[in-house]
């Protein structure tokens, strides 16, 4: 993976994997990923993760893609409907 030089661009390609765990997981509007099967994902896929976790967390529920929950992360409806078009 580039080595991103802002906490920013960390925080975005963060997202985007989060998103990416979501379709590849092919979790539907309503379910959670949990974080049993996030963080064995982002390990691999950006293992730089727990870096900025909360704050690339924090930026999907501003977007209303997913919805914090006690076991994982929720995908909203507008976060599966973005999955879906294939804009995330």
């Amino acid at each position: 993976m580039t080595e991103l030089h802002s906490e920013a661009e960390n925080i975005e390609n963060l997202a985007q994997c989060i998103m990416a765990a979501f379709k590849e997981k092919e979790v539907q509007a309503g379910n959670v990923l949990h974080y049993q099967e996030l963080y064995p994902y982002l390990q691999e896929q950006y293992p730089k993760y727990k870096d900025v976790q909360k704050e690339a967390e924090h930026h999907l529920a501003k977007l209303a893609y997913i919805t914090p929950a006690p076991e994982g992360l929720m995908l909203t409806q507008v976060g599966f409907n973005t999955l879906d078009s294939g804009a995330a």
